[in-house]
């Protein structure tokens, strides 16, 4: 168990490692932090003139080279010394700007090592600032998810929590939450005393206004998760319906093989693409039908995986055809799949050609799923109807969650794991406070909520959590 308060604001070991991503380009950065990160820099580092510092201003940017042991040059560089606590980790931080192929980057990196200085962990400098109290373990968090996310919105979203907006609605309940057990245990530790006692009915009343804003947060989990994860969109159907010139229209590239015979598609195809700022996983899937060889059959069982791990799934029909046996085949199996758990999209495709489908016996072997809209119309040849999917698919994911628009939104299991443990200790103080149970009963309820309001921002958290969380991390962050 980790209490931040007890932890030093100065790490004795100096550990470094490359921050930017390896591979070709303009610049690459080698990072330094810990207490002799200004002697290994004035150990590597020479002026334009080949002399050497004998200090360095703190978070000014110095124009030189980087030498080996011999004194000859490694790189033209740019070096940056940040003094404690004005830095990332609150400890002396040095930034090496160097050119930015992976060979130069690597040998600026083993000669800080050669001086002393210890391979960072993944994570290491971030959780240096975590436990130096820079940045709590929600912010903490947010980090690895600004670098990974693909979508407007997921960086709103993390973006949000590094700067504080979960943290400080957090700290508010909290501050509302010891307000009220300072009250509780004034009246368990001084029964007699004369002092005014806060009556049932008053306490009844702050834990209910606590437990609605815990409430209303965590309802926005759901959506939170989308903004961070993402959704997955599966297209589905029998062969030969246009999945994959849904796809390639959709993506608006030729991703996908298209030909006019059926069973073309044996496997999955997955790409991205954003829809309103949020990253879709896009699936192509094989033709669902009875299969007729064991590789299709291999590739339609691939199929029902993905039908059973998408969030959306657009079920295809051609539009220029008749209903066929395979089409009452493909539903009755993609049904089976999804289990009525997933958002249904009809989408009849081919409307440039003369339309035959009658989609009425799709919704009704569909009847009481969970169809999203009207049947959308379209033309992966042509293009029209694009727009329409793309929106009806925004329109669903709008449905999974209530956004607090503005307000803190929560993004993790973590995060939504521990508001239900506070509900549930703020029910059962509510419930001890309406039977009229002793006031320990509420006292103890209400440390309970406490406990896991700390854990959330990291004031008290498991050894074993901060591991998880920070391994997580790429080497330089």
């Amino acid at each position: 168990m980790t209490d931040k308060k007890s932890e030093p604001t100065q790490q004795e070991e100096t550990i470094a490692a490359i921050s930017t991503a390896l591979g070709e380009g303009g610049i690459g950065i080698v990072r330094l932090s810990g207490i002799t990160a200004e002697n290994i820099l004035l150990s590597i580092f020479r002026g334009p003139g080949g002399k050497p510092r004998k200090r360095f201003e703190s978070h000014k940017v110095n124009y030189g080279f980087v030498v080996d042991e011999k004194g000859e040059k490694i790189d033209e560089v740019m070096a940056t010394l940040m003094r404690a606590p004005l830095t990332y980790t609150r400890e002396d931080v040095v930034e090496i700007s160097c050119h930015g192929g992976s060979a130069v980057l690597k040998k600026v990196l083993r000669r800080t090592l050669e001086l002393g200085a210890r391979m960072a962990d993944p994570g290491e400098f971030s959780k240096r600032a975590f436990l130096n109290g820079r940045i709590d373990l929600l912010q903490a968090e947010a980090i690895i998810d600004l670098i990974r996310t693909t979508s407007e919105k997921g960086w709103t979203t993390a973006f949000s929590q590094l700067d504080g907006r979960l943290s400080h609605s957090i700290a508010k309940m909290e501050e509302e939450l010891i307000a009220i057990l300072a009250q509780v245990e004034a009246s368990i530790d001084f029964p007699e005393d004369e002092i005014e006692i806060i009556g049932n009915e008053a306490i009844l009343h702050k834990m209910q206004l606590l437990n609605q804003k815990v409430a209303e947060i965590t309802a926005t989990y759901d959506i939170g998760k989308v903004y961070r994860e993402g959704v997955a969109v599966a297209l589905a159907g029998r062969p030969n319906v246009g999945k994959s010139s849904l796809m390639n229209a959709l993506l608006q590239r030729e991703r996908a093989i298209v030909t006019p015979h059926p069973g073309t598609t044996r496997d999955t195809i997955e790409e991205s693409l954003h829809v309103d700022g949020i990253a879709i996983r896009l699936i192509d899937t094989a033709g669902v039908r009875d299969a007729e060889d064991e590789a299709e059959a291999a590739g339609i069982g691939r199929t029902i995986q993905a039908i059973d791990d998408a969030d959306i799934v657009l079920i295809l029909f051609d539009g220029s055809s008749e209903w066929h046996a395979d089409d009452e085949t493909a539903l009755e199996k993609i049904v089976a799949a999804e289990a009525g758990r997933k958002s249904l999209i009809i989408v009849v495709n081919k409307s440039d050609l003369e339309q035959k489908m009658d989609v009425s016996k799709a919704r009704r072997i569909l009847h009481g799923k969970s169809i999203a809209g009207d049947p959308i119309f379209l033309s992966a040849k042509t293009g029209e109807g694009m727009e329409l999917v793309k929106k009806r698919i925004n329109s669903v994911i709008d449905s999974m969650g209530e956004n607090l628009g503005e307000g803190p939104v929560l993004t993790r299991e973590r995060h939504r794991e521990k508001f239900v443990e506070i509900e549930k200790s703020l029910d059962n103080a509510l419930g001890a406070v309406e039977k009229g149970l002793s006031r320990e009963y509420i006292a103890a309820d209400l440390q309970e909520a406490g406990e896991a309001l700390a854990e959330l921002t990291g004031k008290v958290v498991e050894d074993s959590i901060l591991e998880k969380i920070f391994n997580d991390f790429c080497i330089g962050k």
